[in-house]
């Protein structure tokens, strides 16, 4: 008789850690089995492909970043553009969500080689960004791409060193 293995919701949350840990570009199906405590190919019975692991760790990771920004901010409407601005650049800052920002340019690098699935994956966490930032926006849900653009560009400044440049945008807003 064949022992189950771990359900999906475990292999996501092993995955994820991983992935935190240490990014997604240089991840395969053996070391991310590894981290799981299963077989590449009892991960791909349980998503089907490498990309659909991809894409259903991606949204779990997604998912996880949304509640954990959903616990730092609630929702409702902030006095100002620029105080909206200022503490989501502060928490995309923090050592909680660091993991996070940087497996975000392992997206968007991916996605910009042309993997599909990244791409995919990418647009999918832009929207729930971007309705995330729109919940907080005080001029409402309008406004919240232009933010969000700025808040990418701020964390691509901090990605290269440029802190201080990200700060003067920061406070130009």
């Amino acid at each position: 008789m064949t022992r189950p293995g771990p359900d999906r919701s475990v292999l996501l949350d092993a995955l994820a850690a991983h992935v935190l840990d240490h990014g997604l570009n240089t991840a395969s199906l053996r070391p991310l089995a590894a981290a799981a405590g299963t077989s590449d190919r009892r991960l791909i019975y349980h998503f089907g492909s490498k990309d659909g692991l991809i894409a259903a760790l991606l949204r779990h990771l997604a998912d996880r970043m949304q509640a954990g920004l959903n616990s730092a901010l609630p929702p409702g409407p902030f006095a100002s553009e620029q105080d909206l601005l200022a503490t989501v650049v502060g928490l995309m800052r923090s050592a909680p969500f660091q993991p996070y920002v940087r497996v975000w340019f392992d997206i968007v690098s991916a996605a910009a080689q042309g993997q599909v699935a990244h791409r995919a994956a990418g647009r999918e966490i832009l929207d729930l960004y971007r309705d995330w930032i729109a919940d907080r926006h005080p001029d409402g849900p309008s406004a919240a791409p232009r933010l969000l653009a700025l808040v990418e560009g701020i964390l691509v400044l901090d990605a290269l060193g440029q802190t201080a440049l990200a700060d003067a945008a920061i406070a130009g807003a």
